[in-house]
């Protein structure tokens, strides 16, 4: 495997595939790539069942007491339906202008926003996988100074033409690893730091309640909020259908009793804000991205 910051023959082969498969995207109508998209993720679904049994065991473990098996595939396939519709969405970030997110993309919430703002200690902005999240770039063009916190592709041609696309609307990128510096910085400024937090951390992570099973879950957002005094809100990018999306912002998360210590504290705002998404998902599972392995990491003992 190549290390951080080589390139190599391969990585110029995707680098190439993905070029063209973004050129080709950005040369099509935009409902008929949302289209191509949705199309394709049922394909995977259906006939290549690409982590299917994955999927479907999350599926019956979270939503199984609720609904029945033909619903539960249902979801599924929807699932897979809305992320190739997002794929191909994405890939369009270049065909898209302020005038067109102005007409696509609607943020309700703004008043927490602002309203954390105000105290001038920043704004720790925690996301999930539900809908288009890439979605959240578009802030900056509604008012918001923003600082996107994401992660890295190993293919790192790949991952400046995917950093390049979500920077072009006036957000600030810092890379997950060694991220600190920036984010305090970040922080200091009063500006939105924005992270996606839901996904598996490993044995890093701190284990809280998720769709009715301990779940390990990066704690870092928590950490940060009760470190530096920074308001946490929770938030998701929702699909509303025919191109259109809603950036939801929560209230703040309310902060722990005084005295509390900064693991049990970080643990509070990490279970706070995983319960707002747990809402979220029951309201929207079709456009979950249930296919991530999210409970791979299990408590010690089980």
């Amino acid at each position: 495997m190549a290390r951080r910051g080589k390139t190599t023959l391969s990585h110029r082969m995707e680098y190439c595939a993905a070029r063209a498969f973004q050129a080709l995207i950005c040369a099509s109508p935009a409902a008929f790539s949302r289209e191509t998209g949705a199309l394709l993720g049922g394909l995977a679904f259906s006939s290549l069942r690409i982590r299917r049994a994955v999927t479907m065991d999350h599926l019956r473990r979270a939503l199984g007491e609720e609904m029945g098996e033909e619903e539960l595939v249902r979801i599924g396939r929807e699932s897979y339906r809305n992320f190739g519709r997002m794929t191909f969405e994405y890939a369009r970030f270049p065909r898209l202008t302020p005038r067109r997110i102005k007409d696509t993309v609607s943020l309700a919430g703004a008043e927490h926003l602002d309203r954390a703002l105000e105290k001038g200690k920043g704004v720790i902005l925690v996301a999930g996988h539900l809908g288009n999240w890439e979605y959240l770039a578009t802030l900056p063009l509604m008012g918001y100074p923003m600082t996107f916190l994401v992660g890295e592709q190993h293919n790192i041609l790949v991952d400046g033409v995917m950093n390049r696309m979500r920077a072009r609307f006036g957000g600030e990128i810092v890379p997950l690893t060694g991220s600190l510096k920036g984010v305090f910085r970040a922080l200091r400024g009063n500006r939105v730091v924005a992270m996606l937090s839901d996904q598996d951390a490993g044995k890093r992570g701190t284990f809280v309640e998720f769709l009715g099973r301990q779940a390990s879950t990066p704690y870092g957002s928590g950490r940060l909020a009760a470190a530096t005094g920074a308001a946490l809100l929770p938030g998701m990018v929702v699909g509303r259908g025919g191109g259109r999306h809603e950036i939801v912002v929560c209230p703040a998360i309310k902060p722990p009793p005084d005295g509390t210590d900064s693991d049990e504290a970080a643990r509070y705002y990490t279970q706070a804000y995983t319960r707002e998404f747990e809402a979220f998902i029951r309201s929207d599972p079709e456009q979950y991205f249930w296919m991530h392995r999210r409970w791979k990491t299990r408590p010690a003992g089980e």
